[in-house]
């Protein structure tokens, strides 16, 4: 059994996935199945693969074979342990986790609408999301969570059109009086034609 998590990383891992989207919801079905402690988390895709640090809350040692069950895995290239992160996270007071949204605004280049709905789960200050629907066929996000809530997200998903498009997002929720979620995003397409926009997104009712 995983460690219990305080949301402080003590341990970094630097992992580099094979390019394309179903290697990043491998890995992250592989965290999530292994309950593996992650505080911390950054993305970074590009046309030769997917960089991620992965920031564990667990001792060294159980660190380093939580690492070694990840390079195992067929779509890592390639693993580095770096040891202690060099910052340490606390996990936020907001809580995404269990919470659905729908699109009801976007600029004109984005590619969700109100047809796509998220799905979010969180641990600590690790968020993370599978969206689809509308314009959008399959996608993942992951993210951090400030003390205030604030995500500072990166996205992949495949289009109607096949094509794999990847992004970044700054997130800031908004409480409704009916207590749903409401989120102001300000986003950038890192494929594509690299431009940028804004949409807002909010929680689904019972």
């Amino acid at each position: 059994m995983a460690p219990e998590a305080t949301g402080v990383a003590s341990s970094t891992v630097r992992v580099r996935l094979a390019p394309g989207i179903l290697a990043l919801n491998r890995l992250m079905m592989t965290l999530q199945n292994k309950r593996m402690p992650v505080a911390d988390i950054e993305v970074d895709a590009n046309a030769r693969g997917t960089g991620i640090e992965l920031g564990f809350d667990c001792p060294e040692e159980t660190a380093r074979r939580y690492a070694v069950l990840l390079e195992n895995m067929e779509d890592v290239e390639e693993l580095h342990f770096a040891g202690p992160a060099p910052e340490n996270r606390k996990a936020p007071s907001a809580e995404y986790g269990g919470r659905r949204f729908r699109s009801v605004e976007n600029s004109a280049s984005g590619e969700v609408g109100p047809e796509t709905v998220f799905e979010y789960t969180q641990d600590g200050d690790v968020v993370s999301a599978t969206y689809g629907g509308g314009g959008v066929r399959s996608g993942v996000l992951i993210a951090t969570a400030d003390s205030q809530g604030n995500l500072d997200a990166r996205y992949a998903h495949v289009n109607e059109a096949g094509d794999l498009m990847t992004g970044e997002c700054r997130t800031t929720p908004e409480a409704l009086p009916d207590g749903r979620l409401r989120l102001h995003e300000e986003w950038r397409w890192t494929s594509g034609d690299g431009s940028s926009g804004r949409s807002v997104v909010e929680e689904i009712g019972d």
